[in-house]
């Protein structure tokens, strides 16, 4: 009878400690999730809509990014992923040219997104979202954000750097590896 109240005694705090411990690892995790916010665009909806001015020409291309099938890579100037993710899709653009639209999207002040590709070395399309408009509505925080369109219907929304090039082209989907 005594060891039964000695295992008793020592198991049964034990799965107590356990059970607390999964609920409160549950609800931790539950805070760090991505969840879009109310008013948020989830995949088969259509972009929000706010200028997305190009850097170069100076012109809103929102109805540009609108048409076809399109990658916007949300960026921001403190973010060494973002660099990394620049990057992958420079070196990407051989393979993703040709099946869809690739912009960079800064969505800090004009000065500050210029510097940044500046020093990135990047050479397709940067539009500005500035005050994170359109990110905003999509309710994502995190960096880099990017979001697959066809025809300004959203199709697929992830985040954070790709491990390399390949990665990239293989989470954007139908694209040949070159």
């Amino acid at each position: 009878m005594r060891s039964i109240l000695k295992f008793g005694a020592i198991v049964l705090p034990a799965m107590l400690g356990m059970a607390v411990t999964i609920v409160v690892s549950e609800r931790i995790l539950e805070d760090r999730r991505v969840k879009p916010v109310e008013g948020t665009a989830p995949g088969g909806s259509l972009l929000p809509h706010a200028p997305l001015i190009n850097l170069r020409t100076n012109h809103d291309d929102y109805q540009d990014v609108a048409r076809g099938r399109v990658l916007l890579v949300f960026v921001t100037t403190d973010c060494g992923a973002c660099s990394k993710e620049l990057s992958n899709v420079s070196q990407a653009m051989s393979s993703l040219a040709s099946k869809v639209t690739v912009y960079g999207v800064g969505i800090e002040d004009r000065d500050s997104v210029n510097t940044f590709i500046e020093s990135n070395h990047v050479a397709f399309p940067i539009l500005l979202d500035h005050g994170a408009v359109i990110l905003s509505r999509l309710g994502f925080k995190f960096m880099p954000t990017k979001v697959l369109l066809q025809d300004g219907v959203i199709t697929k929304i992830w985040y954070g750097s790709s491990r390399d090039k390949t990665a990239l082209i293989k989470d954007v989907g139908e694209v040949e590896v070159k």
